[in-house]
């Protein structure tokens, strides 16, 4: 069943009973990320006891830009930068970052084209119980984090150290992460 966008309770209601009656529902719902879906169903007046018997996993995306392939250029991180990846610095090859220059393809603009970047929570015991204890969504993702959650942010830095996007592009959509 697809409920196309969750923004009210009673919408909320219908697609959690719905789920909890055996059928697989998907929908849409503005959160800044995937912990933040749990606890805005909550706020929705959805009990968090529904919510967690209800929920399997949610999906967070986001559309950043990606490199133009024509003026793509090569250069060497600044020690601020290696500091902005954090741990994902080390799959960096001789700290070497890539940029677009500008050119006639992208107009000037040294990007072209979009990539998703995405955040996948699978919702375990743990986090079921968080969800009925109304733990708030930063806590339910940094205890996901530690249990191997990708951010939107890893994500898209791993795209940057692939030479894909760039750290400002991935700053620009996410939200600060606590590696």
């Amino acid at each position: 069943m697809m409920v196309g966008e969750i923004r009210d309770g009673e919408t909320a209601g219908i697609a959690v009973q719905a789920a909890n009656t055996g059928h697989l529902v998907f929908s849409t719902l503005h959160t800044n990320d995937s912990a933040g879906a749990l606890t805005r169903l909550i706020n929705l007046g959805v009990e968090p006891y529904l919510v967690a018997s209800a929920v399997i996993s949610v999906i967070a995306q986001r559309l950043v830009r990606l490199i133009c392939v024509h003026c793509k250029e090569e250069f060497i991180a600044t020690e601020a930068q290696l500091k902005e990846l954090g741990p994902f610095a080390r799959k960096l090859n001789g700290n070497r970052l890539f940029r677009g220059r500008g050119c006639e393809h992208c107009l000037g603009r040294g990007l072209y084209d979009r990539t998703a970047i995405y955040e996948i929570l699978v919702i375990d015991e743990e986090i079921r119980d968080q969800v009925i204890a109304r733990t708030s969504a930063s806590v339910i993702k940094q205890s996901a984090v530690g249990r191997g959650l990708r951010t939107l942010r890893m994500d898209g830095l791993g795209k940057v150290c692939e030479g894909r996007s760039t750290i400002e592009e991935v700053f620009r959509v996410t939200q600060l992460d606590v590696f």
